[in-house]
């Protein structure tokens, strides 16, 4: 073998090694799961029964499956578009690339000083995964993890998503509560009552007499009481409008919640089951918007109270107007009243 075909070799063997090198360490970015502490993900999430999550501050998040919703914090049904989202982060997240070494001093740092720790458990109370999440890359565009017990971290994603996957693993109450007020099957409703303190005329009872029967009477022993038949199915159709009526926000902290909870409000409806609980809700305007058509403002918006206290949230008109019906919605309007009871 002469010198030319000696050097030539030697080039074809160094450029092999270079594409090995370069594919082996492509692959490895890519996320596959080459060893136990690049795997984060869970790819059955049916397989799941709980979710931990908690920060350095002692926050701390604990979602428990239930039949056919998880729940908050051992109280409170969590908001279904939110469980859906972390369920969706918890299977899909990948190892995007493996950081450089001298990077990993900062980033573990960084994740003793404020990260998230994640913990997820089977059905059975298993130990699926556990590990920490830090901050974001600083093009913006992967999250840092790192697994329990390693001392490795890489940065993640989700394919075909751009930005921190951080802010998908939520803390507080406002950001789990599920934001639903009325979510009542027709046949489990025993009565509802809606008081209008300045149209007391419209204000109503609504009671379960027996099966699929109802009579609905005046809230106020004032108002004169119809005579007349109710609407047809016009009770069986209202009862149907609470079978999903959910607010916009929490207003938790609102600096104006006590100033507006001391008004009188535009209405107040309490929903009995035939359980035996019962929902409280109350309802004052809080955005108006002047309607050029009718010549008038319209409320667009209510600060409504939930069971005395228990949640402040924010509601659309749009969303809860088919329940704001009067007493005269059940009966012809074109019949007259009764005399007075």
């Amino acid at each position: 073998m002469n010198r030319r075909t000696l050097l030539l070799a030697l080039l074809f063997i160094a450029l092999g090694a270079g594409a090995w090198y370069a594919w082996n360490y492509k692959k490895n970015q890519s996320g596959t799961r080459n060893s136990p502490d690049m795997d984060f993900a869970v790819p059955n999430t049916d397989e799941i029964g709980k979710i931990f999550i908690a920060d350095r501050a002692g926050q701390t998040a604990t979602l428990v499956r239930k039949s056919g919703y998880w729940e908050y914090n051992g109280r409170y049904r969590a908001r279904r578009s939110a469980m859906e989202t972390l369920l969706e982060t918890i299977q899909r997240v990948n190892v995007q690339n493996i950081p450089p070494k001298i990077s990993e001093p900062s980033m573990i740092k960084d994740i003793a000083a404020n990260g998230l720790k994640v913990e997820i458990y089977d059905k059975k109370g298993a130990q699926m995964k556990c590990y920490y999440i830090g901050g974001v890359t600083n093009d913006e565009q992967g999250t840092i993890f790192i697994m329990d017990k390693s001392e490795r971290p890489y940065i993640c994603h989700i394919p075909g998503f751009v930005g921190t996957l951080r802010v998908r693993y939520l803390l507080g109450d406002d950001a789990w509560r599920d934001r639903v007020i009325f979510e009542e099957k027709p046949e489990d409703i025993q009565s509802i009552s809606i008081e209008y303190p300045q149209s007391k005329s419209e204000s109503f009872r609504l009671e379960k007499t027996g099966d699929g029967a109802y009579d609905v009477t005046p809230y106020f022993s004032t108002t004169t009481r119809f005579t007349t038949p109710q609407r047809k199915g016009a009770v069986e159709s209202y009862l149907l409008q609470f079978e999903r009526r959910g607010a916009e926000a929490f207003e938790t902290q609102n600096p104006s919640r006590d100033s507006i909870t001391a008004l009188v409000p535009f209405a107040i409806v309490t929903l009995k089951k035939t359980d035996g609980t019962e929902k409280y809700v109350r309802f004052w305007p809080n955005e108006t918007r002047y309607d050029p058509m009718k010549g008038n403002y319209a409320v667009m918006r209510y600060l409504t109270d939930y069971n005395k206290g228990e949640a402040l949230f924010l509601t659309q008109h749009l969303v809860f107007s088919p329940i704001f019906r009067g007493y005269s919605y059940f009966f012809d309007e074109k019949k007259e009243r009764s005399v007075r009871n």
